[in-house]
């Protein structure tokens, strides 16, 4: 096989996984409009804190898409995926991100990928609510937000979300970056 056959069927086969992901998986087309989840999750703060844009069942398992909201110098527990690989994207604030040993400050119109295995963890690090879109494939992760959405605040503590993690296959390895706020808000 020549050079130019074999570099032909290395990006043929790069491709093909791509277009066969891409491709309409459900043969519905899914309009979300502002404000609106696309996941019936059982508590109305969940879903105004976290609407989901395209659920597990809009993609037939392929992905799910989020809005967070995130509050001001708050963020999740330093944690890895074992499912789960994510796409970060800033719509508004600022966000630190610490993966894989880099550590990246995000404005709006950044974007990050997280493939699953690498621990991470980030923040809204401004004075003022931020928010992300976060893909995660493949879908199902709204459960985990859901499920996150029925502990009260007060038993949000780090005991509570490793034994919640662990069910959606994550390990919490540590806390937040800002972690004195986020028990006082928690």
């Amino acid at each position: 096989m020549n050079r130019r056959s074999l570099l032909y069927a290395f990006g043929l086969a790069s491709v093909v996984p791509l277009i066969s992901w891409s491709a309409d998986v459900t043969g519905n087309v899914v309009f979300s409009p502002p404000g609106d989840s696309r996941f019936p999750f059982t508590t109305a703060q969940q879903a105004k804190g976290t609407p989901c844009k395209l659920s597990s069942e809009n993609t037939a398992g392929a992905c799910t898409i989020l809005e967070l909201n995130a509050l001001a110098r708050s963020g999740p527990f330093l944690h890895v995926h074992h499912r789960e690989d994510e796409w970060h994207y800033v719509l508004s604030g600022e966000f630190l991100f610490r993966a894989g040993g880099e550590e990246r400050n995000l404005v709006p119109g950044a974007s990050i990928w997280l493939p699953r295995g690498i621990p991470h963890v980030w923040a809204n690090t401004t004075a003022s609510e931020g928010k992300l879109i976060l893909l995660c494939q493949p879908g199902g992760y709204e459960r985990f937000f859901d499920e996150m959405g029925n502990v009260p605040t007060d038993k949000k503590s780090p005991e509570k979300m490793k034994e919640l993690m662990a069910k959606y296959e994550m390990d919490l390895l540590g806390p937040p970056i800002f972690a004195s706020s986020w028990m006082q808000q928690h």
